[in-house]
């Protein structure tokens, strides 16, 4: 004060009182900042699982509680993300089934599924049972398990007793108006049509149209035995059928996108998506030796898709 020698003693005594208000003022601030967070603090320590000792940030910081996967029958086409998770599945694994459906993806059958990204042999052998494909979503030339049994009676007695008789052989339909074939009578299976395959013991008209689907989604049989792919059969039709060498219809994987090359029965999603990748990150495919380093592809997989691409 001795520093404002122009000041009045009443004024000096004015400014002495403003400025222990300033600093009074400072510190309540600094103790109400100390308070709130000390009450904050207090609040969450009354929070179960957190000590009063813990540091703040402690309460941000918590272990996940797991739960042991459920297993219960589901279809993999409609089940929701809750359910997925319920069944042991990974986030990642539903984004990418939900992705999968998006793009038009569907399971046609329980072995679609084991292509999922991720899925590991145990998760297999526990869902697998209980993997059901509702009929809406089932290929018409793969939907036969149940159909199937309806359209041949259980196998014969003695069936074998001599040779050359047909197990599960049926009746001949009155539509056909046509007899069945003979042992040693065969029918080209390249080349006939519904009529001509319902003529076989063992076949009635849905088995005879699943083939003739079957091989029109083929693009042509190059082997006896993809028939029996079609539908589930006997194996004893086999002996009323012959395969005439026809040219087959080829897909050219460099200009088909991923729903056309899902169209054939041999290429499922996630091949169809390996192909439009690579075709997308390092240009046209020139070999099928392209397709043996895509991990989508199995040994398997080429040998019977070999004869149905081009390049």
């Amino acid at each position: 004060m001795n520093r404002l020698p122009f000041l009045t003693p009443m004024q000096r005594r004015a400014l002495l009182i403003l400025e222990w208000l300033l600093l009074l003022g400072i510190v309540g601030m600094y103790v109400w900042a100390w308070r709130d967070a000390n009450v904050t603090d207090n609040s969450d320590a009354r929070k179960p699982g957190v000590r009063r000792s813990d540091p703040i940030i402690a309460p941000y910081y918590y272990a996940n509680e797991r739960h042991s996967p459920e297993t219960f029958p589901f279809d993999p086409n409609t089940a929701d993300s809750t359910t997925l998770l319920r069944l042991g599945f990974t986030p990642r694994q539903v984004r990418s089934i939900y992705h999968y459906r998006a793009v038009g993806g569907r399971y046609h059958k329980t072995d679609d599924f084991m292509h999922l990204p991720g899925l590991t042999y145990g998760q297999w052998d526990r869902l697998k049972p209980y993997i059901r494909i509702a009929k809406q979503f089932q290929l018409v030339h793969l939907s036969y398990a149940d159909e199937g049994k309806g359209e041949t009676g259980k196998k014969t007695k003695g069936s074998n007793a001599h040779e050359g008789e047909v197990a599960n052989a049926e009746a001949v339909p009155a539509e056909t108006g046509g007899a069945k074939l003979r042992i040693g009578e065969v029918i080209d299976i390249n080349t006939a049509d519904t009529s001509q395959l319902k003529s076989i013991p063992g076949i009635a008209s849905k088995r005879a149209a699943r083939i003739v689907a079957y091989r029109q989604a083929l693009g042509g049989f190059v082997d006896i035995g993809q028939a029996m792919e079609a539908a589930e059969m006997p194996d004893e039709v086999l002996n009323y059928m012959t395969l005439s060498t026809q040219p087959v219809r080829k897909m050219n994987v460099n200009e088909l996108s991923v729903k056309e090359l899902m169209r054939h029965p041999y290429v499922n999603f996630y091949q169809a998506k390996a192909i439009d990748d690579y075709r997308r990150n390092e240009g046209k495919l020139h070999s099928i030796e392209t397709l043996r380093r895509m991990d989508a592809f199995r040994p398997s997989d080429i040998e019977r898709l070999l004869p149905y691409v081009e390049f």
